[in-house]
């Protein structure tokens, strides 16, 4: 399921083979169609003029209006998650253990992180957002999860070297990845006298 930015419209797809268009203001269906086989992922491209789905090792573009097909994008191995970026850019991982950057416009692979995981890539979401306290924009940042609970963070400036900026293990096994690019702020400081008469200070966090 992916919810367009307007927040009015929803695509779902499921093992009823199907796509569906569903209204959210009105809590009804307003387009649905046959695929002929099992969609896995579908979701929303940036402003929600286009949207991706996937279909096992392919990938595939369409507009939003008609669902009409744009480009499809083949990959060598099952494709298990995807998650759309800045300019047009969309991010997918899966069986190769790599996360490949497509040009959604051409259909052509702008780079890929190769062996990104020792495991299959399970999960994928975009951060990048710029700092309202700061005014300067934060490099664009992916974050990735395998099915050996590996959560890795990687600047894709540098992703073609292969290294991510931090990673933890969970000790889990991730199915799905979720993030947000809002920073933790922290609390105002709380002060109070304590019981010897002397002002206490301290930070939440």
């Amino acid at each position: 399921m992916s919810v367009h930015p307007s927040g009015k419209l929803a695509l779902t797809v499921g093992h009823d083979q199907c796509l569906a268009l569903v209204n959210l203001v009105r809590g009804r269906r307003s387009f649905y169609c046959k695929l002929g086989k099992e969609a896995s992922h579908v979701h929303f491209i940036e402003s929600g003029e286009k949207f991706s789905m996937v279909v096992d090792d392919k990938v595939s573009i369409h507009e939003s209006e008609d669902a009409k097909l744009i480009v499809e994008l083949d990959n060598t191995k099952k494709v298990l998650c995807a998650a759309s970026g800045a300019n047009g850019m969309l991010f997918t991982g899966g069986e190769d253990r790599n996360i490949t950057a497509w040009e959604t416009a051409s259909g052509k692979s702008a780079y890929t992180i190769g062996n990104a995981h020792a495991a299959r890539v399970k999960g994928i979401v975009v951060l990048s957002k710029s700092s309202a306290d700061s005014g300067a924009e934060d490099p664009d940042l992916v974050a990735s999860a395998s099915s050996d609970g590996v959560i890795r963070v990687w600047d894709v400036r540098m992703a073609v070297e292969g290294k991510p900026l931090s990673e933890v293990h969970t000790k889990s096994r991730l199915t799905c990845l979720a993030g947000s690019s809002i920073r933790s702020l922290k609390r105002p400081r709380i002060e109070a006298l304590n019981t010897n008469g002397n002002l206490d200070t301290t930070v939440e966090s």
